[in-house]
């Protein structure tokens, strides 16, 4: 599906239980115990692995200390409490690309990819993102979720090319999209050993994306 599908549709995207919630809660109550449950589970894949906690019925339980009925009141799996953690994320990390995009000078097109290279290389050394994203610990869901997200902030980063028209005037969605899901894959590559991030691929990441849009850009 594609993003403009999901959002005219109100499709897996928009749809208030678009992550791994089974309905929403409504009480002040059921929030807060949903957000113990949420902390309990990003504490809990970081020291363990998301294997182990798929994989085990009882672990979120017995952490969270969370009654079973009350647990699976709200989600069915302890895959799906990380489905809606990931879902969570995407969304945070949307509103963060935004601001940071929004928050450069304008002074020079090179500052777009500076605030999308320094926005990845901050939220992929949470330790969280490193488990969920860099060793792709995603279900078929959050996947879907996650390609929505990457249109968005394609949107988001050509919007801000525009506004150094006419340089830009024909850069398009589908090669800022490109660009997103590049600067994706290099980051997996760059904090797939060092939890710091390899500077090196780092900066090979910038030369890319430099190059990459300067060959759009009309002379």
């Amino acid at each position: 599906m594609t993003h403009s599908a999901a959002a005219k549709g109100g499709g897996p995207w928009k749809h208030q239980l678009a992550g791994g919630l089974r309905k929403k809660p409504l009480q002040e109550r059921s929030r807060t115990m949903v957000e113990h449950i949420l902390r309990t589970a990003a504490e809990v894949v970081v020291e363990v692995g998301y294997e182990a906690v798929v994989g085990s019925p009882t672990l979120l339980l017995e952490r969270s200390g969370i009654s079973r009925g009350s647990f699976y009141a709200f989600f069915e799996t302890p895959e799906r409490v990380l489905d809606e953690l990931s879902y969570q994320k995407i969304q945070q990390s949307i509103a963060g690309i935004d601001s940071a995009l929004r928050g450069r000078s304008g002074e020079d097109w090179t500052e777009i990819i500076d605030a999308l290279v320094d926005y990845y290389t901050t939220e992929h050394r949470i330790p969280l993102i490193r488990e969920l994203w860099v060793r792709q610990n995603l279900t078929a869901r959050v996947r879907e979720l996650d390609n929505i997200a990457i249109g968005e902030i394609a949107a988001m980063t050509l919007a801000q090319f525009r506004k150094h028209a006419p340089l830009f005037a024909d850069l398009s969605e589908l090669q800022c999209r490109v660009a997103i899901h590049t600067l994706e894959r290099l980051c997996q590559l760059a904090f797939s050993e060092d939890p710091d991030g390899d500077l090196a691929i780092i900066h090979e990441t910038r030369v890319i994306l430099v190059e990459y849009f300067a060959a759009y850009a009309k002379r």
